[in-house]
């Protein structure tokens, strides 16, 4: 004998879509927090920082300009330094940096030692604390 299946309430359909919805968003390494739900702590547009570090040697600088979008930084570009010596290693740590930046929420940011260069990150966060002062609300 064949019997129907018990009606489901709304609240049990609404419980089910909203785990669905949470496992999904987990699965893609989102997170739902107050923080992520809130309106944009920075303004959308361009800015730009320079962050000054010291070097054995001397000291040296790295440019750093960004797109803000809704806290996102949707694109990023750097100006090296003159010095052939950082330029060189900022080159490098630029190219194994740029995706943990790009696409990413301005305040999750968090760079550090790459490619061997282990002064250049002090620039770019001098840099990025400047256009974090630029672009708050």
């Amino acid at each position: 004998m064949f019997t129907e299946p018990a009606p489901r309430s709304t609240t049990h359909l609404v419980a089910a879509r909203a785990a669905g919805i949470i496992a999904a968003t987990a699965a893609l390494g989102l997170a739902l927090t107050p923080a992520t739900a809130s309106a944009a702590n920075y303004k959308n547009g361009s800015f730009s920082g320079t962050g000054t570090y010291t070097l054995p040697v001397g000291t040296s600088d790295l440019g750093v300009q960004m797109a803000l979008a809704n806290n996102v930084v949707r694109s990023a570009s750097v100006t090296y330094s003159a010095l052939p010596i950082s330029r060189e290693f900022q080159t490098r740590w630029w190219n194994a940096s740029r995706g943990k930046i790009v696409g990413k929420n301005i305040d999750q940011i968090h760079v550090g030692k790459t490619a061997g260069s282990s002064l250049t990150p002090n620039g770019f966060n001098g840099a990025l604390a400047q256009i974090k002062s630029q672009a708050r609300r």
